[in-house]
């Protein structure tokens, strides 16, 4: 779950509004049956580490009418994990989903830019990866 809190600091760096552009998961579908456009963010299975420090990867992908847009979208959350990730930071709440405290976080990029194909509507479909390094405490 610790890849909705991520979702919420991109929300909270305006990189988007969760379920308007931003979505867990999945893409919900228009009120035309048609994808919505925006990014989404999808965890991986990672390494377990034995210690005290957990690891999640994900991939966040982007879904745009315009094709400069989501390719600019992930270009920016790149830059923002790169500028960040020598610092450990802290992951907000998402109430009322998860009162989970995350520290110690580190979010580190592992791709560039991919291109995974166009989508059965004609949109472009992209995606980087990524890798949180943290520390889990006790919910509330």
């Amino acid at each position: 779950m610790i890849t909705l809190h991520v979702l919420k600091l991109l929300e909270d760096e305006g990189y988007g509004t969760i379920d308007t552009d931003l979505f867990f998961e999945e893409v919900p579908l228009d009120s035309t049956g048609k994808p919505k456009q925006g990014l989404w963010i999808v965890p991986r299975a990672s390494q377990v580490t034995p210690r005290n420090v957990r690891v999640q990867q994900f991939d966040l992908y982007s879904r745009y009418t315009n094709k400069l847009t989501g390719s600019k979208k992930l270009e920016d959350i790149l830059d923002f994990f790169e500028q960040n990730s020598a610092k450990p930071c802290v992951l907000p709440e998402v109430p009322p989903y998860s009162a989970t405290n995350y520290t110690n976080i580190r979010i580190i990029p592992l791709s560039s830019i991919e291109n995974v194909g166009t989508d059965e509507n004609g949109r472009i479909v992209r995606v980087i990866s990524a890798e949180i390094r943290y520390n889990k405490l006790k919910e509330n």
